[in-house]
């Protein structure tokens, strides 16, 4: 480090140079940078749908659902499934680990799913799969339009993406809720059981009508003349005109028209969009990764106005969702903050110290800040409010090692050294020991980067940007700030006393303190039981709700049907329409919207789940102080005029959302003894008072009509299961057949019948494939109506029912949660299941715990840099005391400022390991060095605290009003951070300036004199 020093200070000019090259570079990657309001941390998650046409959820769990999941749990870096099996339908939700190779987890799925493919039953279609669902839409355009149909909705949705993927960092465009006409051949049941034909010889014969096979040539007098067999469809007659059947008596032909009505029409039974009560189709946006959004919102703003403009004035084009705005509105927001800290962190620095040394000191902050931008565009680390919380954090430390250098520096000129010289001493003997206070901030925090789970990749911008700007600053110092110091430092003749009170403040104490050092330390152990007992009054919250502007219903229908989903939709659309706090709402019937926020998960389409988007504003009223209490006051009004089904209303999450504050998953391999628990476990939660909206998501029970086929009678006339299944499949489900084509577009040819009654479907004439017999459906089989379960969950390969519960404001849900451990559950019969919990009290103990993991291996490499600093064993621990006295700090802030036990305050606790141990360091260096020149422990504690002082008082006040936008700004998850760590410093340094000299006498002292085993220790 010697020689760069003198290398930078005789090559001054060069290393200012340097110096304005990175700061240019690093406004640029600033401005290049790409910027988002969140981390992602979305888990990897696939979607694998298996159709399994007729057969029932029982069956499909049975031949489906369990051999696929035997299967995908051994792909590599597997977490777990969750799977539904529904009446001719496996739908499995697999999650990877959050580490997980993701390329080449999903290379594997593919290639496992075709090697059990073999292993399905035969009439199973091929397993679909959807790896995109992690993906979340960067914009939702809504077009709708009472006169619009839906084809010219979609035709609209057509031409805004034409234009808009063109945009350079577009990475594709999805238009949703269209809803595609087809062509029905809706078969009359009566007509048809009058020919010899079935349902299936329809479907045939459609597909091998509409064909075209190339034909060949004819060559003569040495010319090719192509020959061509016109044999598609060109129009709906020539389908009307198909021949089904000739007499064989009569030999009269039976033609489509003469049994069937053959037209144009929407398709069924698939996903609706309507935006404020309208159909709508949407058009969602995705940017491609790593790219700035904020400036590529700019130019598709731009396109969105161009193509209004050119549009019909009737078609409403409403913004969903805009992410560029947003993101745009949240870094300002978070950089304004960050410009407020450094500018409060300079005039503090200008009012602790001269002038000149101020502007010397003061140039690291910007210098060092661009840096850390620099290094971030090159590392492809996003700007977003965590990676921005990181700087602000920092940003008081990166004064530290300046103002270090600056006064070894300043301390030589006064002694009458040379500018060159001096500078050069100074920052050659200052650079081991800030480097090595460096090093263990550093040290306490590369723990965090290695926090697993969803929790850990939110917060991992944090310590990472820390660390960088951290280690910039180190090199600011050592090359940047000598070379600035010879041009600015002059020799001082006076030194600044410092705040006289203050200063007299901390006398008072320390030499209390010395004179009863185990008084001293009783005080301390008893502040430290205090903060135990404020901890136990605290709040426990995991993350807070995100502070957005919309929220979400999710809807499901009691009977499995996506006409009465679409009807309680509607009456939920009802409800919102007389909110005057609720601007806008997006319905999706069928399945879920796109996924419009990053820890929303994408939900399976399912005929009785309607999804529902809805915007807010608090300020139209003063009904409402908070989103939570809009979204409860929802709830409670949907719960008293709703029928028909459930709806629950949900804020947004910001990272590892459970799916209820409290969960309670009912495991076994009964299925009526899961339910039968799961009843009686909802019904003892609704007493516990603060629970509200209790249920699960157990399938409710549905009625059927079962076809029990006569095997004798039918094996008799030559009909097999697969006939019957089949011909009811086509006549009731549909079936395509083939494809129309006309105008340059497509349409599916649909075969299906007239069935709408039980009695129509006993009178359907069953065809046989071998025997060519038919007889009456009624004559192989009986129909019952009959009671089924229309859907059987499993979670991690269990049959599993979870049950919910949303808790009322004010209320605590980990309290609950153990409450409900501890007094309910052991008075009811839970026999032949098992019970866990899964709600956020489990995601507090496991994420909290592993923030505890990391700050206890952050402690223990701290030591080890201490104890190679100091060759001590003891003098480590000393310092060490500090971590538990920033704890008591923090305890203390938080309960002060009625802030809850979270996530981000625990993470702020961790942060204060490395901040707190630096201002030991720095004492303890100084009380050594007294002690080496052969004053007493007690005088060389006394002397180090009266000079060390006003730095490590300078340095907290940096630090802490670095913090102090950040605890202005109200933001729910960054002030219970921000009140931890300014409480934990300014506590713990008030603590050290008194109990590490006592805990150090202690150790090292008898009666205030140095013992012989003393000095060789420090020598």
């Amino acid at each position: 480090m010697s020689a760069l020093i003198m290398a930078a200070l005789k090559n001054r000019k060069v290393t200012l140079l340097a110096t304005a090259v990175v700061v240019v570079y690093g406004f640029i990657a600033y401005y290049l940078i790409p910027k988002q309001e969140n981390p992602d941390t979305s888990p990897p998650v696939a979607v694998v749908t298996t159709i399994y046409p007729g057969a029932s959820p029982a069956d499909v769990e049975t031949l489906v659902t369990n051999k696929l999941e035997d299967e995908l749990s051994q792909i590599e870096g597997f977490d777990y499934i969750q799977s539904y099996s529904r009446n001719s339908v496996s739908i499995l939700v697999l999650f990877l680990e959050m580490e997980a190779d993701v390329e080449k987890g999903w290379a594997e799925l593919r290639r496992r799913l075709d090697d059990v493919e073999s292993e399905l039953p035969e009439q199973c279609h091929k397993p679909e799969v959807k790896t995109d669902l992690a993906d979340t839409a960067g914009m939702i355009i809504a077009l709708s339009g009472d006169q619009y149909s839906y084809d010219q909705l979609a035709d609209f949705a057509e031409e805004f993406k034409r234009e808009l993927a063109t945009i350079p960092g577009i990475s594709r465009f999805d238009i949703e809720g269209e809803i595609k006409r087809e062509v029905k051949v809706e078969v009359q049941y009566e007509k048809l059981n009058q020919h010899r034909t079935s349902l299936e010889d329809v479907l045939n014969l459609l597909k091998i009508q509409n064909v075209s096979i190339p034909s060949g040539y004819l060559q003569k007098d040495g010319v090719k003349i192509n020959v061509s067999t016109p044999g598609t469809f060109e129009s709906l007659e020539d389908i009307r005109n198909t021949i089904v059947d000739v007499s064989r008596e009569t030999g009269a032909i039976v033609r489509l028209k003469d049994i069937a009505r053959v037209y144009m029409g929407l398709e069924r039974g698939v996903k609706r969009i309507r935006q404020n009560g309208e159909n709508a189709v949407l058009l969602a946006g995705y940017f491609k990764h790593g790219e700035n959004i904020v400036l590529i919102g700019h130019e598709v703003r731009e396109t969105l106005k161009r193509v209004r403009r050119r549009l019909p004035e009737g078609l409403k084009v409403d913004e969903v969702l805009y992410q560029p705005e947003d993101v745009g509105k949240a870094v300002n927001g978070f950089m304004r903050n960050l410009l407020q800290g450094v500018i409060l962190v300079i005039i503090v620095v200008f009012l602790g110290m001269g002038l000149r040394n101020a502007i010397v000191v003061s140039t690291a902050i910007p210098i060092s800040i661009l840096a850390t931008m620099a290094t971030m565009y090159a590392v492809d680390i996003q700007i977003h409010m965590v990676s921005t919380a990181g700087l602000i954090i920092a940003l008081g430390m990166l004064v530290d090692n300046a103002i270090v250098i600056a006064d070894a520096v300043q301390v030589r000129l006064d002694h009458g050294m040379p500018a060159m010289r001096a500078a050069f001493e100074g920052a050659r003997d200052s650079a081991a020991p800030v480097f090595s206070a460096t090093l263990t901030t550093v040290a306490a925090y590369v723990p965090l980067l290695m926090m697993p789970g969803a929790p850990g990749d939110f917060a991992r911008p944090l310590p990472l940007v820390v660390i960088i700007s951290l280690t910039c600053s180190y090199i600011v110092a050592m090359l940047v700030t000598p070379s600035l110091s010879t041009l600015l430092f002059r020799p001082q003749r006076t030194e600044g006393s410092g705040p006289g009170r203050l200063r007299r403040l901390f006398y008072f104490l320390l030499n209390a303190g010395m004179r009863r050092k185990w008084v001293t330390v009783g005080i301390t152990l008893a502040l430290g039981a205090g903060a135990f007992y404020l901890q136990s009054l605290l709040g426990l919250s995991f993350f807070p709700h995100a502070d957005k502007p919309f929220a979400h219903l999710e809807i499901r229908s009691e009977i499995s049907d996506i006409d009465r989903t679409d009807r309680l939709a509607r009456q939920v659309e009802g409800v919102l329409a007389t909110v005057p706090e609720i601007t806008s709402y997006t319905t999706s019937i069928g399945e879920g919207l796109p996924k419009f926020y990053v820890t929303v998960g994408q939900a399976s389409q399912s005929d009785d789940y309607a999804q529902i988007m809805f915007h807010f504003d608090l300020d139209a009223s003063d009904r409402f102080s908070t989103a939570e209490d809009l979204g409860f006051y929802l709830q409670h009004t949907l719960d008293a005029r709703l029928s028909g089904g459930e709806v629950t209303v949900k804020m947004l999450e910001l990272a590892d959302a459970a799916a209820a504050p409290i969960v309670l998953r009912v495991s076994g391999d009964r299925l009526d003894r899961i339910l039968q628990v799961a009843d009686t476990l909802k019904a003892a939660i609704r007493n516990v008072p603060g629970t509200a909206d209790v249920e699960d998501d157990a399938a409710h029970e549905d009625l059927e009509f079962r076809v029990h086929v006569d095997s004798d009678v039918a094996t008799h006339l030559g009909i097999t299961k697969y006939d019957i299944q089949r011909q009811i499949n086509i006549a009731l489900y549909g079936a395509t057949a083939t494809v129309f084509r006309t105008s340059g577009k497509e349409y599916d040819v649909v075969v299906t019948s007239d069935i709408d009654s039980r009695e129509e479907l006993e009178n359907l004439a069953i065809k046989s494939r071998f025997a060519n017999t038919r007889a009456l459906l009624k004559q192989v089989a009986t129909i019952n109506l009959e009671p089924v379960l229309e859907n059987i969950t499993h979670f991690r390969q269990a049959r599993s029912v979870a049950v919910k519960s949303w808790v009322i404001p004010g209320y605590s849900a980990p309290e609950l949660a153990g409450l409900i451990e501890r007094d309910v559950l052991p008075a009811l019969d839970t026999g032949g299941v098992t019970v866990t919990f899964d709600g956020e009290r489990e995601r507090i103990v496991k994420n909290f715990g592993n923030v505890a993991v990391a700050s206890a291996f952050a402690v223990v490499v701290v030591y080890l840099i201490l104890f190679v600093q100091f060759n001590s064993f003891t003098q480590p621990l000393v310092i060490l005391v500090t971590v538990p006295l920033s704890a008591v700090g923090s305890v203390v802030g938080l309960f002060l400022f009625q802030q809850p036990m979270s996530f981000m305050a625990i993470l702020g606790m961790a942060s204060l390991i490395g901040i707190v141990v630096n201002n030991a360091i720095l004492l303890l260096d100084f009380i050594n060095k007294a002690r080496s020149r052969g004053y007493t422990v007690q005088e060389a504690c006394v002397d180090s605290v009266a000079k060390r002082l006003r730095p490590i008082g300078l340095s907290t006040t940096t630090t802490v009003m670095g913090l102090t936008p950040m605890l202005l700004s109200g933001h729910p998850l960054f002030v219970p951070m921000s009140v931890s760590l300014m409480n934990g410093l300014l506590l713990s340094t008030l603590l050290t300036m008194v109990v590490i000299p006592v805990v150090f006498a202690l150790a090292f002292g008898r009666k205030g004199e140095v013992s012989s085993a003393d000095r060789e220790e420090v020598d």
